[in-house]
C-alpha cells in the first residue's frame, strides 16, 4: 500500500520541483527583500531592509540584458553576494517575475516571489535602499549556466520552443522564448517557480530564436 501511494504522489507531483525557487503568500524572517517597484516608489516605503532592484536598471532601452560580467556587477552594486535567501517583491507581476527569474539564474542561492498583495506601507515606513556607484558585495554565487540557452544552443540542439501564443509542452526542458528578455525571464519564472515545469530560457528575441531554431 505504501508503494502504491508512494507512485500516485510521483505521478500527481509537477514535473519539476525545487525549494529554493518558488512563489509565496508570506514575508519570511530572515529573507533579504528585493524591491522591483519603481526606484521612487521603492526609496519612498518598503518593507525593512528592502534594496531597490527595478527591473528598468537591469536592461538597456530595448530590452537586451547586459554582460554577464555587468550583471553579476550590478547585483554587487545592490549589496548581493548571491548566498541570501532573497524575497522578491513588486506591484507589477511582469517586473518583479523578471526580476526574481533574473537572480535565480544569476545563481541567486534562494529565491521566493511575494505573489500575494504587498503589505500595507503607511508613511512611517522606512524606504529601500537604492543601488550604489561602486559594489558593496562581490557576487561569488556560480551562474546557473545549464538553464540559459542561447542561440547556437537552438541551431545546435533545436530544442521546443515555449513562446506566449503556443501550450507548454510536456518535453523536458522545453525552451522559453519571447520578444524580449523582459517578457522571456518574466515567463521563465511563472512556469518554472509558479508551475514546477523544468523549462529553461532563451534570453534574446523571439525572432533570433526561431531562426536559430529552423
Amino acid at each position: 500500500m505504501r508503494a502504491a501511494l508512494l507512485v500516485l504522489a510521483l505521478l500527481a507531483a509537477p514535473a519539476w520541483a525545487a525549494s529554493d525557487f518558488a512563489y509565496t503568500q508570506k514575508v519570511g524572517a530572515g529573507a533579504t527583500v528585493i524591491d522591483s517597484r519603481p526606484l521612487a516608489d521603492c526609496k519612498r516605503a518598503s518593507l525593512p531592509g528592502a534594496r531597490c532592484l527595478p527591473a528598468e536598471e537591469l536592461l538597456d532601452p530595448q530590452r537586451r540584458l547586459p554582460s554577464e560580467r555587468d550583471i553579476l556587477w550590478l547585483l554587487g552594486t545592490a549589496g548581493l553576494a548571491g548566498s541570501e535567501a532573497a524575497l522578491v517583491i513588486g506591484q507589477d507581476a511582469t517586473a518583479r517575475d523578471f526580476v526574481a527569474g533574473l537572480l535565480y539564474l544569476a545563481g541567486q542561492k534562494s529565491v521566493r516571489v511575494l505573489s500575494g498583495p504587498l503589505p500595507r506601507l503607511n508613511g512611517r515606513a522606512a524606504g529601500g535602499r537604492e543601488r550604489g556607484m561602486v559594489r558593496s558585495a562581490v557576487w561569488t554565487a556560480p551562474m546557473r549556466d545549464d538553464l540559459w540557452v542561447l542561440g547556437a544552443d537552438i541551431l545546435r540542439d533545436k530544442p521546443t520552443l515555449v513562446a506566449a501564443d503556443r501550450p507548454v509542452p510536456a518535453a523536458a526542458n522545453a525552451v522559453v522564448v519571447a520578444d524580449d528578455a523582459y517578457q522571456a525571464i518574466a515567463r521563465f519564472t511563472r512556469l518554472r517557480a509558479g508551475e514546477g515545469l523544468a523549462v529553461r530560457v532563451h534570453p534574446g528575441s523571439l525572432a533570433l530564436a526561431a531562426g536559430g531554431a529552423r
